[in-house]
């Protein structure tokens, strides 16, 4: 099937359709093909008609709601929650959900503000440095698309390659890291948009679809780690050559730190470790990014759900499910919390900070994620 069959057939109204190819080296197993003609597409928002900017964005007129307690709490209108980031530059919150859902878009008070139509299906996301792009892996499509965050008009569409589902996104540099697979047949690629290479590589260290997790406080670092399963596997990679070279992997068999259920990684402020958010054991755990070994743990409680770091001031927040609904608050290296806050529903699945550190956004659920409507939660730190 050419490209714009595909395109027509996904009924997607796209900016345009890229193939990119695999880049050499490394130890890539996979690649595609090329039309790097379509490239422009990345950087011409501007050439959307304003009736395909329409489809791709629609606003909510939503009445203010009052703040409850520490946080104010706005229902978003999804059926489910996948993923979260924070635009601190223009000041957005967007929200992936379940299923068809589109990308919600929220502002800093916490306000539904709009929808990103063309984005349904999003399964993960991920801003590029600079808060300039908002990426998001379009779920049983091989696809990952681009959205200019300042018109928010999608911008490109690029294919993974057949069988390249990805699942988590992490922007490392210029580059999207994705994960893909799942029952022990999973992988690690990267998406360079300014080269329009895609390349891919086999990780058996992986039984599902990775957990990724990178932060610009450590260059050239990728954090990945087994999700969902017992126990949990932990590895940090270098990928300054476009390929996931291994630094260090966690033991979880044998260390008494070891993680199970892994839900979401966090790289520390300082870009030294790496925070994890696990069903067991009941803390929260640091990893050294360099050995993988245990540097501090932090007393929050049973049956964790989600964790992020406050970019400026390193403040580190988790979150926690089923008996205790909560997000509790640590500064770096310190065991005991300065604040926990509860929140309403049964757990919180999605964090993401401002970039000062004073604003927390916290997504909550009555039940499943993947079925249950998301309230977003404005937790005012400072």
């Amino acid at each position: 099937m050419d490209p714009q069959r595909q395109v027509d057939a996904s009924c997607r109204r796209r900016a345009g359709w890229i193939r990119p190819q695999g880049r050499l080296g490394g130890r890539v197993t996979r690649t595609e093909g090329i039309e790097s003609v379509l490239g422009i597409r990345l950087t011409s928002a501007g050439a959307l008609s304003a009736a395909t900017a329409a489809v791709l964005f629609t606003a909510l007129a939503v009445p203010a709601v009052a703040a409850a307690g520490p946080a104010s709490a706005a229902a978003l209108p999804l059926t489910g929650f996948s993923s979260i980031v924070a635009d601190s530059t223009h000041h957005h919150v967007f929200v992936s959900g379940a299923g068809s859902d589109p990308v919600a878009v929220a502002d800093f008070g916490g306000q539904p503000v709009g929808q990103l139509a063309s984005l349904g299906g999003a399964t993960a996301l991920a801003l590029s440095q600079g808060d300039g792009i908002l990426y998001a892996a379009i779920g049983g499509t091989d696809e990952i698309a681009a959205v200019n965050t300042s018109t928010l008009q999608e911008v490109a569409l690029y294919f993974t390659g057949t069988g390249h589902d990805p699942r988590h996104l992490a922007v490392v540099g210029h580059d999207v890291w994705f994960s893909y697979g799942a029952s022990g047949n999973s992988g690690i690629g990267v998406l360079d948009p300014t080269a329009l290479t895609v390349a891919t590589t086999s990780e058996r260290t992986f039984y599902n679809a990775a957990v990724l997790a990178a932060s610009p406080s450590a260059p050239h670092i990728l954090v990945a780690g087994d999700g969902g399963i017992s126990p949990s596997v932990v590895e940090s990679f270098n990928v300054s050559t476009g390929a996931p070279v291994p630094i260090a992997e966690s033991n979880p068999g044998v260390q008494p730190d070891g993680c199970e259920n892994l839900s979401q990684l966090a790289v520390t402020a300082d870009g030294a470790s790496v925070v994890t958010a696990c069903g067991w054991p009941y803390h929260g755990s640091q990893l050294t990014l360099s050995g993988m070994t245990e540097n501090a743990v932090y007393q929050t409680g049973s049956y964790l759900s989600s964790v992020a770091v406050a970019p400026a001031n390193g403040t580190i927040a988790f979150g926690a499910y089923a008996t205790s609904p909560s997000v509790s608050l640590f500064l770096p290296g310190t065991s005991t919390p300065t604040s926990t806050y509860q929140l309403s529903g049964f757990g919180v699945y999605g964090l993401a900070w401002n970039q000062s550190g004073s604003e927390l956004f916290a997504v909550s659920t009555p039940g499943t994620p993947s079925s249950s409507t998301p309230t977003l939660n404005v937790i005012n730190v400072s």
